[in-house]
């Protein structure tokens, strides 16, 4: 499959370009600094911001599913949001209908009441806003969307062993590798059970 990454030179976004050009997938990866993603195989480096349509555009065109993997670099900023103002569009004008985005634990269904919410969004809340409003602009779109919420993310390898759903009840000792959240997410490509979902990510046992 030919795939869209967005965040790209991020944690889990390296995780994902890699993975996905290990399995033999074709990448095309909008970096505001190119020289961040090493050449390969199979991958076409765009430079630009995902904020300018253009790029976000070309990017996108002649793609069969789209991932974001967008997070915050500076305290305060919007980009996950803002991302789905240009990527929305663009998807819609060239036909793409897959899209899977990485969320944060304990937004919008997932705010569950407790201490790990709670202390979340008065320590990230800047963050935690704009993944929220990013969903609601996913949920408006009309995309078959997946969006992936892990809790605490760490360095470490992909095992392929974690624990998905609608409904977790994560904690600060959730933690989770970006490897494998992009593990998970690159599964989303081979079925539909989670279209149209928003599911939690987590270790088997925490």
């Amino acid at each position: 499959m030919h795939l869209a990454v967005f965040g790209a030179t991020g944690h889990t976004g390296r995780h994902l370009v890699d993975q996905a050009l290990d399995s033999g997938h074709h990448v095309t990866a909008l970096a505001r600094d190119p020289a961040k993603l090493p050449a390969r195989a199979r991958l076409r480096v765009i430079e630009g911001d995902v904020r300018d349509a253009e790029p976000v555009a070309r990017t996108v065109a002649g793609t069969d599913a789209v991932f974001s993997a967008l997070g915050q670099r500076r305290w305060g900023t919007t980009v996950c949001a803002d991302a789905m103002r240009t990527v929305l569009p663009a998807m819609a004008a060239h036909d793409v209908r897959r899209l899977i985005a990485l969320g944060n634990h304990g937004t919008a269904d997932s705010r569950h009441s407790g201490l790990y919410t709670t202390i979340v969004w008065i320590a990230i809340r800047s963050i935690m806003r704009d993944k929220e409003r990013m969903e609601q602009l996913i949920r408006a779109g009309d995309t078959d969307w997946t969006i992936v919420r892990p809790a605490a993310l760490a360095e470490g390898p992909r095992t392929a062993r974690y624990r998905t759903g609608t409904d977790l009840r994560l904690t600060f000792a959730s933690k989770v590798t970006f490897a494998d959240v992009a593990d998970f997410m690159l599964a989303q490509l081979t079925t539909d059970e989670h279209v149209r979902k928003a599911l939690s990510i987590g270790p088997t046992r925490h």
